[in-house]
């Protein structure tokens, strides 16, 4: 692990890699979570990516966080326009219990194209990641300009610390029924093409530019177990026998895959109503 970045080695980094920034409020380099919780940030074993669920420009909701969830909700926040705010420095709540084997993978850089499936939640990410949240829903793709700043940001980041690009992770692969950062409701963007971007402008250096935006072609995740657990849960409560605790794949998003069928049922049943209807004005 690595003692985390100063505030003033963080700005001297994103400076050297090309990246504009802009403080939410003057007191971002002290603004974090120890005085309240007692812990710390670091050491840092990587960065974090998300999506912040909404396509709103609202660094105040990054800075402030909810009632539930007191802010910062991340250091560094990255709008539509690919600009990057100060969020806060030090722990922050952005990454939450994640899952320790996929830490160990991370640590190690020894992974293949990802890291084990996140089915657990018995390690601390808020303090060995750096975190940054992409300002759009997730259903969607971000924009060129977030996309190449969200790179070019971890890039910075593992340059600093001499990390590799496995070293950065998505939400979705950290903490059970996440999926951000995403592409398309509940999908998760393929990381491992993500992660060979960041290793391509690591190898170029801060003066790069990226080659190949993965943004542009927008490719979907491979599907991971927890998604096609979910996926085949019952939609409202887990069925008997599959309280959340005996099975971790079990998520509130599992909703979809009722809303999703009922409504596969009611476009059937449009289309043979239809049907009839184009026999019988045929007929007069």
């Amino acid at each position: 692990m690595a003692t985390p970045m100063t505030a003033a080695q963080y700005e001297a980094q994103l400076k050297k890699w090309g990246l504009s920034a802009k403080a939410y409020r003057s007191n971002w380099k002290t603004h974090n979570r120890t005085k309240a919780t007692g812990k710390t940030f670091g050491g840092v074993n990587g960065v974090m990516l998300h999506h912040t669920g909404s396509d709103a420009d609202n660094p105040a909701l990054l800075y402030n966080g909810y009632s539930s969830l007191p802010g910062p909700l991340c250091h560094a926040g990255n709008d539509s326009k690919g600009l990057i705010w100060h969020i806060g420095w030090g722990y922050a709540n952005h990454a939450g219990s994640g899952d320790q084997d996929v830490l160990n993978a991370v640590i190690a850089e020894n992974y293949g194209a990802n890291p084990p499936t996140d089915n657990q939640t018995n390690a601390d990410g808020n303090k060995r990641f750096y975190g940054m949240e992409v300002m759009y829903s997730g259903s969607h793709g971000m924009t060129k300009a977030q996309y190449n700043t969200m790179i070019r940001w971890a890039a910075a980041i593992c340059d600093f610390h001499g990390w590799t690009a496995k070293s950065v992770i998505g939400h979705g692969e950290w903490q059970p029924g996440k999926w951000d950062p995403g592409y398309a409701p509940g999908r998760m963007m393929d990381m491992n093409a993500v992660r060979n971007d960041i290793q391509d402008l690591l190898d170029k250096g801060p003066n790069s530019t990226p080659e190949k935006p993965v943004n542009d072609v927008v490719k979907p995740a491979p599907e991971s177990k927890n998604f096609k657990e979910v996926w085949k849960t019952d939609s409202a409560t887990p069925p008997a026998g599959h309280a959340t605790k005996a099975n971790p794949y079990w998520a509130p998003i599992s909703i979809l895959r009722g809303a999703y069928e009922k409504a596969e049922a009611a476009y059937k049943t449009a289309q043979e109503i239809l049907k009839i209807v184009k026999e019988i004005r045929e007929r007069m």
